[in-house]
């Protein structure tokens, strides 16, 4: 797992080496074992290695024996061995036992397409002399970032953006629709990002450069149709096998490798199916929280987690999150996000990644199992938000302002369903269900300035809707989710954190044979009345106990609702209330007083909203007032330092 740079000016004009010096250092948390750089006429390459798979020979950047074709590149290719043993035969030499060097060979087979023959994650950047071109693309599910922008003339791209800051001609400029989306989805929505000026690859595409222009490319599509005619206990045995696969073809490393365990029923199979493969115990690593349950909400999973710890036999850790930890550690969160992708499971993930670094280099995680498998409670209410949509605004609107808007915190899930009931229109209501704000409550937000662009907020989905593949209702909802939600945050998240650990993060059930293969699953796999993930957990509950299955699903909930209303209240109100803050203009500084009040004296739980609206905060002071600078630690405010 890596990081890198890339410089491509069609002129011929070469970049300073200072820039690329530059480049390379904003990235050494994604790989603090070497660096490597090539520059030739117009061309620059950083790299900063992650040494997990040829140790010894896989430095990078890596040339073609003639040094016609150089490559630098992010992730791993599982079925290279595979392919190696296919271009062998078809006359290619190898001088080393990396991955990257198939990569080389693939391309020099197949030319662009060889991203199509790739089982893996991976963002990559490679130079054809030759053909005087650069060829960069995306993994097919997006679990590798790439971003890219115009510099001074040249097309610059890199892992992560604050390495694009090294070159001259990118700016810091705030897109403004970008804010909108970002209170909305609480991401980014690819290919744009909060920049101006900076765009980020979609999974699933690549782009070629050259001198006559930029070609864009999609080579990979999802197809939802024809459905499986397959029975239950088929479709059981099929994907046991293909999970199993998965999970094995991950293991391939050279430094140790462990998983992190929330507890939940995706990162408990991926765990139990690692111990069926591996002699050794498996080294797990698991998060909590010192928050006691409240209002039906449970905070702590680690029972859980050491139940399924147990029972396969794994090596266990833990690490207690604190709020103080979440406060010290917000200033990291920030810089290694580059943009505020809104997820509190950030912090923890960070922390959990931490821990796991002291004795691996590589964790296998659960992310993609709710996307695939219709996990989360949405899709299940879905037809009733549906339903309620249709009903006249004069018979709808009454009841959803008199009733679900008024219940306590207990019943937040039921005030989501009645938010995305209030949009008849389908990419409205699919983008209210995890947003931060939505419909009226964030018009009356934003201050007029912002509210002008107010109609961009479910742009995203509309754009993703309409060109889905997928007609039926809830196969549109994964799609989206699979296509938006699970790259631009999960994703997002899980590679930003553990990196920022120097860990890389390897996510079995989003192989992309599986995924193909899930998304022609009949609904009566995945939902069947209020029960989601129908089939995983059928799997699932072959391979752990019950009781870990077969529990209410929470998620990965971070307790910022008591939070905000008690250690970190201070740092909420002097960051969202502060004259830097409201000086922005942003907002309508008494509607924004009012969210703050309505969460701190408990007549709703605002957690969601605030967090959305602090972490914007915190980036902006980060990204946009002065030049970003390397994480160090947060320095609260004098009166919480006080207290």
């Amino acid at each position: 797992m890596c990081g890198f740079a890339a410089y491509v000016h069609p002129d011929g004009r070469s970049p300073d080496t200072e820039w690329l010096a530059a480049a390379a250092d904003a990235l050494a948390h994604r790989g603090p074992d070497d660096s490597g750089f090539h520059v030739e006429p117009g061309v620059g390459l950083a790299f900063r290695r992650l040494s997990i798979v040829d140790v010894a020979s896989g430095a990078q950047p890596h040339a073609h024996e003639d040094g016609t074709v150089w490559i630098t590149y992010n992730g791993e290719i599982y079925n290279h061995l595979e392919l190696r043993r296919e271009l062998e035969e078809r006359g290619h030499r190898y001088r080393t036992r990396s991955d990257t060097e198939t990569i080389v060979h693939a391309y020099e087979e197949w030319g662009e397409a060889c991203v199509e023959r790739l089982r893996g994650m991976f963002a990559l950047a490679l130079w054809d002399r030759a053909r005087r071109r650069l060829f960069v693309a995306r993994d097919r599910v997006g679990i590798k970032p790439l971003y890219y922008a115009r510099a001074d003339g040249a097309f610059v791209c890199a892992s992560e953006i604050k390495a694009l800051f090294a070159f001259p001609g990118i700016t810091r400029a705030v897109r403004p629709a970008g804010l909108v989306e970002h209170l909305t989805l609480r991401y980014t929505a690819a290919p744009a990002t909060l920049f101006e000026g900076i765009e980020k690859l979609e999974p699933g595409h690549s782009l070629t450069v050259a001198a006559e222009g930029t070609r864009r490319r999609r080579y990979w599509r999802l197809e939802w149709e024809p459905k499986l005619e397959i029975d239950d206990d088929a479709a059981l045995e099929q994907l046991e096998q293909r999970l199993t696969e998965s999970v094995r073809l991950r293991l391939m490393s050279e430094v140790p490798l462990g998983a992190l365990l929330s507890g939940g029923v995706d990162s408990s199979l991926v765990v139990a199916l690692m111990s069926r493969v591996i002699q050794r115990p498996v080294r797990t690593f698991s998060v909590g929280f010192d928050q006691p349950p409240a209002a039906g909400q449970i905070y702590d999973e680690r029972p859980f987690a050491r139940r399924v710890a147990r029972h396969c036999g794994t090596d266990h850790h833990e690490i207690v999150v604190t709020a103080r930890d979440l406060e010290r550690e917000l200033p990291a969160l920030v810089w290694h996000q580059d943009e505020p992708v809104s997820e509190p499971a950030a912090i923890p993930t960070y922390l959990v990644s931490q821990l796991a670094r002291a004795s691996v280099t590589v964790v296998l995680t659960g992310e993609g199992g709710d996307e695939l498998f219709a996990g989360y409670p949405k899709y299940a209410a879905e037809p009733l938000a549906r339903l309620m949509s249709a009903l006249p605004a004069a018979l709808r609107d009454p009841l959803l302002d008199g009733g679900a808007r008024r219940l306590p915190f207990a019943f937040r899930r039921l005030q989501v369903v009645a938010r995305s009931a209030r949009f008849r229109d389908e990419s409205e209501r699919l983008a209210a269900w995890f947003a931060g704000l939505a419909g009226d409550e964030r018009a009356r937000l934003l201050s007029p300035q912002t509210r002008c662009w107010d109609h961009v907020a479910a742009d995203a989905f509309r754009r993703v809707l309409d060109d889905s593949a997928a007609r039926r209702p809830l196969d549109r909802m994964l799609d989206a989710d699979l296509r938006l939600w699970l790259p631009d945050d999960l994703l997002m998240k899980m590679d930003k954190m553990s990196m920022a650990a120097s860990i890389e993060a390897r996510v079995p059930l989003l192989d992309h044979p599986l995924v193909e293969w899930a998304a022609r699953l009949p609904d009566r796999l995945k939902v069947e009345r209020l029960e989601g993930k129908v089939l995983l957990k059928r799997l699932a509950r072959r391979l752990l106990p019950r009781e870990v299955v077969d529990r209410r699903k929470v998620g990965f909930t971070v307790p910022l609702a008591p939070w905000f209303r008690g250690p970190l209240r201070d740092l909420l109100v002097d960051a969202l209330l502060s004259p830097t803050a409201l000086a922005r203009g942003l907002y309508e500084p008494q509607v924004l007083r009012g969210y703050v009040e309505d969460h701190l004296s408990g007549r709703r739980d605002r957690a969601r909203e605030l967090w959305t609206l602090l972490t914007l905060e915190l980036w902006q002071r980060t990204f946009v007032d002065h030049a970003p600078r390397r994480a160090v630690a947060w320095t609260p405010p004098a009166r919480v330092a006080a207290g």
